[in-house]
């Protein structure tokens, strides 16, 4: 089994990122921020144009949603604009659901797992393959 090495990258990297650096510097593959929270609004500014760069530099790449959930309920609502907004592409990495909010941490380990599988059972139910990035 061979190590693979990534990046993830969003808006706070700017709009300048060299992929082509990357993958000649050993970068494999870059996860990439859609967006964050519960509206289609809420795009990651530069998801469109990482994704196509990334692309067109050879690398695999997948995604990560950023949560702002409130409610369990929203870990779903987050998941139904998280698919609105990678719709219709292409991904060789899973899409992950980034949980890092204190606010979101303190509710519990129960009240996590139960929002969690909200946004996980949603995208997997759309066709993609889930995984989970928290602090």
């Amino acid at each position: 089994m061979s190590n693979l090495k990534g990046i993830d990258v969003s808006v706070w990297q700017g709009n300048n990122i060299d992929f082509e650096k990357a993958k000649n510097d050993g970068i494999d593959f870059v996860i990439i921020r859609a967006g964050y929270g519960k509206e289609t609004s809420q795009v990651d500014k530069y998801f469109e144009l990482n994704y196509k760069k990334a692309k067109s530099a050879g690398l695999k790449v997948g995604a990560y949603w950023y949560s702002y959930a409130s409610t369990i309920d929203e870990g779903k609502s987050e998941a139904d604009a998280c698919i609105k907004v990678i719709k219709g592409k292409q991904f060789e990495m899973p899409i992950y659901f980034d949980i890092e909010e204190r606010d979101i941490l303190n509710k519990g380990e129960a009240w996590i797992s139960a929002m969690t599988e909200k946004f996980c059972s949603t995208m997997e139910k759309a066709g993609y393959y889930v995984g989970i990035y928290t602090s």
